[in-house]
């Protein structure tokens, strides 16, 4: 009885703390500073769709930085498409 009941315990210790992990959030770009490539250097651009827009024409329209902390100088595709500034 006491072997039952310490599994039960310990699959309900295991499913909180994957439960834990499963409810963090994951970042996305959408939500960090924008970037685009202007041949020469990365420029930060504005909002979304206020300031700038992504149309469909292929290759990479803006860029992020997914650690801005621990590498400063590492920028990552965010939006599929050519930039226009609005």
């Amino acid at each position: 009885m006491n072997k039952v009941k310490l599994a039960f315990i310990a699959i309900a210790i295991l499913t909180a703390f994957g439960g834990a992990f499963a409810t963090t959030t994951c970042v996305q770009c959408e939500h960090s500073t924008q970037y685009y490539y202007n041949g020469i250097g990365y420029v930060e651009v504005g909002q979304y769709g206020a300031d700038f827009d992504c149309f469909v024409t292929g290759g990479i329209c803006t860029y992020y930085k997914p650690d801005p902390i621990g590498q400063p100088n590492v920028y990552a595709p965010c939006h599929q498409g050519a930039f226009m500034p609005l």
